[in-house]
């Protein structure tokens, strides 16, 4: 197991370089930057300019290291990480919508924060669900130092997952 985390590891890290390489100055070339806010700090606006739809990179790493490491698991029927993946390429289009709302109006304002909360929300239900009617995920809140395992109703397992899952993938955006 540790020899294919190391492996997963070192595929990602290659990949993101090689593709970073070519992706970034092409992403430079098309202009394809970052504006700023405006009423921002004025050491921010050294930033203008920065490539956006970085994202892209970490997604193609992802997706070739879930399809070539994973594929003993997928031969064997285990999934799990392919619905993970699909997941991160659900999050991953949130995202370049985003960016490219903002390329689009050549301002730092892409998709309306209420609309990214609904797709997200959308995004991490169907997830749920999914993971939900295949077996993998049951509705038992695990709390770790007390070592218990809470059978809560299906519904409020679902809503609070899902509430759960928005939230701890905003701030890394914010």
């Amino acid at each position: 197991m540790t020899l294919k985390l190391t492996l997963a590891l070192v595929m990602a890290f290659i990949t993101a370089v090689i593709v970073g390489k070519f992706y970034v100055p092409w992403l430079r070339k098309m202009k394809a930057g970052q504006e700023i806010k405006e009423n921002g700090p004025t050491w921010h606006m050294s930033k203008s300019g920065t490539p956006t739809m970085g994202g892209v990179i970490f997604i193609s790493a992802c997706t070739l290291v879930c399809l070539t490491v994973g594929f003993e698991s997928m031969r064997s029927g285990d999934f799990t990480h392919i619905f993970v993946l699909l997941f991160a390429l659900v999050f991953g289009a949130i995202g370049f919508l985003d960016d490219w709302e903002k390329l689009r109006k050549k301002q730092n304002l892409g998709l309306s924060a209420k609309m990214k909360f609904l797709l997200q929300l959308l995004a991490a239900t169907c997830f749920l669900l999914l993971l939900r009617f295949t077996g993998y995920l049951s509705p038992n809140l695990y709390i770790p130092f007390w070592n218990l395992d809470l059978e809560i109703p299906t519904a409020v397992y679902m809503i609070f997952a899902a509430f759960v899952i928005v939230g701890c993938v905003n701030p890394v955006n914010l």
